[in-house]
């Protein structure tokens, strides 16, 4: 699913105001449905343990280190074997706030990508990179926010 012009316009502009070098994290959105929560915390723990250095953390970006860092960085990331996957971040969908306040385990993850580079978009004087993001969730959980988000499933 490609992102919504509305949401990025949001995302863009309004919310952040931003007008320099970032990354949209989710331009191209898919969803991984998971029945039970022992699958689900199996298939994070798999992620986790293969790369640590992503599982909740602050991804530095262009906007923090300067482009040509960023990609020098990205470059020297890990792969998913055999794929030109590049992962860069792994967290809690925000959804899950409540539950992790309450010390809930999360039924809802992000797990967000470049595929073979970040691809470069300009619009106007906005400069951003874009990456993929895989929801990884229980199916029940995900049914349930799919509600608020209709824009993003059409």
């Amino acid at each position: 699913v490609v992102k919504p012009l509305q949401s990025l316009f949001n995302k863009v502009y309004i919310r952040r105001g931003q007008t320099a070098v970032d990354i949209v994290g989710d331009m191209t959105r898919a969803t991984l449905l998971i029945k039970n929560k022992s699958d689900l915390s199996a298939v994070v723990s798999k992620l986790e343990e293969r790369f640590p250095e992503i599982n909740g953390k602050v991804f530095e970006g262009p906007d923090r280190i300067g482009v040509n860092a960023f990609l020098h960085k990205v470059f020297n990331m890990k792969k998913i074997p055999d794929t030109n996957i590049i992962p860069y971040r792994l967290k809690a969908n925000s959804s899950q706030k409540k539950r992790i306040d309450n010390k809930e385990p999360a039924l809802l993850f992000n797990f967000n990508f470049f595929d073979v580079v970040p691809e470069y978009h300009r619009v106007g004087s906005t400069e951003m990179f874009v990456a993929f993001e895989l929801q990884i969730g229980l199916e029940a959980e995900v049914s349930g926010l799919r509600e608020d988000h209709l824009a993003y499933e059409e």
